[in-house]
């Protein structure tokens, strides 16, 4: 009797597991890699800007846009932390948000105030104490060693109304209004431009909220399962996007998804140089660097003077050097104490009580 032919088993295939998420991964860890360093970049870049736009070479820096990456690093990371509050405890603390975030913000930033102010009335002075800087200079160009606040401004009428926003609006419809304000924003700035007001677009928070929520939108959909494209993640990425932000300056609104390009690809592959310890270094005295060294321009080098010294190159690193003491000073002595404190104010998951056997019937 002939046997019957039953076709050969296929051999049981694996089941292709899930591409990692780069991203995720790494905004969830406690310490997010590369961004310390991006920061101290970011702050050094500010500062080399301010510090050259009097030798006439601020058009071959394009300084101005590591203000546009504090905004979006702003928004990525705000938003992250309060969805993740969200999800874990159903809710959102928003006193203990304000508390944090005048702990972190308000004891340096007074601190640095005073000091300009005892040293004489600047431009702008009680504008930029309440947090109003970003309209005082969008309407006055009159410049002082405070006048870097004015992106303070921009940054506290975000926190105020976001977390109102993210706390009440469906993420869906979050982000369905947040590429509408993306798409109207540009045209927003040029018809103020065509008005004659192209200082204001310089300054006020409303010319600013493309760069903010462009960093909330990469958040939000991070949050929703988006995985980043694989050449996100490449380490020429970034390197490509730099040179093309240098390239294309004059185009701001390009150069506004490039640092978010560049941004995504530092968190998704982080990298050595922005790892490394003097970078790193600059990260941690960022805040403090970056509102102090007008301070250190204006009054300090003033008062040291050159010491009889003209090469140039000499003079601006020791104008560096200068300011990154000082922050350095203002960092430990301010900064620091205000952040340990800062730390108790963070939201804890609420603690599941477990189930007696009886009960889970």
């Amino acid at each position: 009797m002939e046997r019957a032919a039953y076709p050969a088993r296929e051999p049981d295939r694996p089941e292709a597991s899930p591409r990692r998420n780069p991203l995720v991964e790494n905004l969830s860890r406690k310490e997010i890699p590369s961004l310390f360093g991006l920061r101290g970049l970011a702050a050094l870049v500010v500062v080399i800007f301010h510090y050259t736009e009097r030798k006439g070479l601020m058009a071959l820096f394009p300084g101005q846009y590591a203000v546009t990456l504090f905004f979006e690093l702003s928004g990525l990371l705000i938003t992250w932390l309060l969805l993740k509050e969200i999800d874990e405890n159903g809710t959102m603390d928003r006193r203990q948000f304000y508390l944090r975030r005048a702990m972190r913000l308000f004891p340096v930033f007074y601190f640095v105030w005073m000091l300009c102010r005892l040293h004489g009335p600047f431009a702008g002075s009680w504008s930029t104490f309440v947090y109003m800087g970003d309209y005082y200079y969008a309407f006055r160009q009159n410049y002082g060693p405070m006048t870097v606040a004015w992106s303070l401004g921009v940054e506290e009428k975000f926190y105020l109304l976001w977390p109102f926003l993210l706390a009440r609006v469906e993420r869906t419809k979050l982000v369905k209004i947040i590429i509408a304000v993306l798409l109207a924003e540009p045209i927003y700035r040029s018809l103020l431009s065509v008005l004659g007001y192209a200082a204001y677009t310089w300054f006020a928070f409303d010319c600013h909220l493309d760069a903010i929520l462009l960093g909330c939108l990469i958040a939000i959909v991070a949050k929703q399962g988006w995985n980043p494209p694989r050449w996100l993640s490449h380490p020429w990425t970034p390197v490509c996007a730099l040179i093309l932000v240098f390239a294309l300056q004059s185009q701001n609104d390009i150069v506004t998804y490039l640092l978010a390009v560049i941004l995504v690809s530092t968190v998704c592959h982080p990298s050595r140089l922005l790892n490394n310890v003097v970078i790193r270094y600059l990260g941690l005295i960022s805040y403090s660097l970056y509102l102090c060294h007008g301070y250190t321009l204006d009054v300090l080098w003033l008062a040291f003077g050159d010491s009889g010294v003209h090469n140039a190159v000499i003079i601006f690193t020791a104008r560096i050097a200068l300011a990154i003491a000082c922050a350095s000073v203002l960092h430990f002595t301010v900064e620091r104490p205000m952040l340990r404190l800062k730390d108790r104010f963070h939201c804890r998951p609420r603690p599941q009580v477990a189930l007696q056997p009886a009960e889970r019937n």
